[in-house]
């Protein structure tokens, strides 16, 4: 596969190479997804990479997430491997979460903070032997060469986004469709940790794990044998005695907002930028005439582990990049803004799609499904005063509500009602009313355990 490499590497020229001269790719399973990708759309995510756009409808596959089983790719992610005799000091000293006990065969959550303590980066680290790691998450092949030079440890880094799938099978039906894909049991196979199998000649580590809130599993394949669209194939084949739908793009993000999963660009912006730098970053993701409009600086959107929910994924007793910034943080009485969830009021929902249809101006309603890393940051109104931001605003057809993620005063307690400022340059302003909610708006089943939660469903 010494092709999707060097097509890989060119795509990541940004600086080196004209818009016309870096390529589109194809995702490792696009040969089998273009079986069934009946939107013929495919969305431009990193370094090239192309993704299905929607499959069936945008709503079935949402559905089908809570109710059957999904197949979705996150292959796109950019995967880093971390080896040499410094390998785990390294990504201790980075990682606001220790990995000094990781065992291998665990995978772990692995903040990563600027000196002011606040989210640079954030990821998945699977521990592949010792002082072995792959670690997963977009822009992690610049910032961790950057902090590998600043801290002059021995590490190797090496960028092996195209060398794997990440293919995740997600959803209450998962682990039949697993065990029937693989003819292995994974029954036992805890949260957070992974095993090795065999899958058309290949290696393949799957491993239990996801963002959807459901059971599920990824399979990270190799791809050097060019089988992968074969796996592809046959996950999605199997499942369709369960009812599975492959899951697009157009679906993919509804399941983080249902789910309490932060999302960079969508939920707040990384600080691994000078100040001065933010609004070129921003550009990527925004018009000019949005940023034009923006009544505040970004990084009000800089945000620490402690705002987006995270505290636990943070061990003070180890010394990592911004702990002391994030010790004064918790000394002082925590975050000024807490993670909350926001339910929008159907009624006035319902009034700004109506409004499209009516002479007088309106703000344009909300895309369905848009599924876009977009910068959209909404700001939050207690009784007409400023409360903080929603973000990642998604319709779910499972809750059957314009659901959002929110980011507001510590003050704001589940329960209270808000206004979202709802409006585009060029448009008027409405507010929407919200009710503050917990996170997650579904329960979250991650770590259940496969076979009692299928006899809990009679299965």
């Amino acid at each position: 596969m010494d092709d999707l490499r060097e097509q890989y590497l060119r795509a990541n020229q940004y600086r080196d190479l004209a818009f016309v001269e870096r390529p589109y790719l194809g995702s490792p399973g696009a040969p089998a997804q273009d079986e069934s990708n009946t939107s013929r759309l495919w969305a431009h995510l990193n370094g090239g990479f192309l993704m299905a756009h929607e499959y069936t409808r945008w709503w079935e596959e949402s559905r089908a997430l809570r109710t059957t089983a999904v197949l979705g790719d996150w292959s796109w992610l950019n995967k880093v491997r971390i080896t040499g005799p410094h390998a785990e000091a390294f990504l201790d000293r980075i990682s606001a979460k220790s990995v000094l006990s990781q065992q291998v065969g665990a995978t772990r959550f692995t903040p990563m903070l600027s000196a002011a303590g606040r989210i640079a980066i954030e990821g998945v680290a699977l521990k592949l032997a010792d002082d072995d790691f792959l670690f997963t998450q977009s822009g992690a092949q610049f910032w961790l060469p950057l902090q590998a030079q600043r801290l002059g440890m021995d590490v190797h880094l090496a960028d092996q986004t195209p060398d794997w799938t990440c293919f995740a099978l997600q959803g209450p039906q998962s682990l039949p469709v697993l065990e029937a894909v693989t003819g292995e049991s994974f029954a036992d196979l805890r949260f957070s940790r992974w095993r090795r199998t065999t899958l058309f000649d290949t290696e393949v580590i799957v491993q239990r794990q996801g963002v959807t809130g459901e059971i599920g599993y990824e399979f990270l394949m190799r791809t050097d044998t060019g089988r992968a669209h074969e796996l592809w194939r046959r996950i999605r084949d199997v499942g369709r005695d369960v009812g599975l739908r492959e899951l697009g793009y157009r679906a993919q993000m509804i399941g983080h907002t249902e789910s309490n999963v932060p999302t960079v660009i969508r939920d707040y912006l990384p600080d691994r930028f000078p100040a001065d730098k933010l609004p070129r970053f921003a550009r990527l993701w925004a018009t000019d005439d949005e940023l034009a409009a923006l009544d505040h600086d970004l990084t009000e959107h800089l945000v620490t582990p402690a705002e987006l929910g995270w505290s636990r994924a943070v061990d003070l007793d180890h010394d990592f990049v911004g702990r002391d910034a994030v010790r004064a943080e918790a000394d002082a009485g925590g975050p000024t803004r807490r993670w909350r969830a926001l339910v929008w009021d159907a009624d006035d929902v319902g009034e700004l799609f109506a409004a499209q249809f009516r002479d007088a101006p309106a703000p344009p309603a909300p895309d369905q499904a848009w599924g876009q890393f977009r910068l959209q940051f909404h700001r939050v109104r207690r009784d007409g005063e400023a409360a903080g931001w929603a973000s990642a605003a998604a319709h779910s057809p499972t809750l059957r509500r314009m659901v959002s993620h929110a980011r507001l005063d510590a003050g704001l307690q589940p329960g209270a009602e808000v206004t979202v400022d709802w409006g585009f340059p060029g448009s008027p302003t409405w507010r929407l009313r919200a009710t503050v909610s917990e996170q997650p708006l579904l329960p979250d089943h991650r770590r259940d355990d496969p076979v009692a939660a299928a006899a809990a469903r009679g299965e």
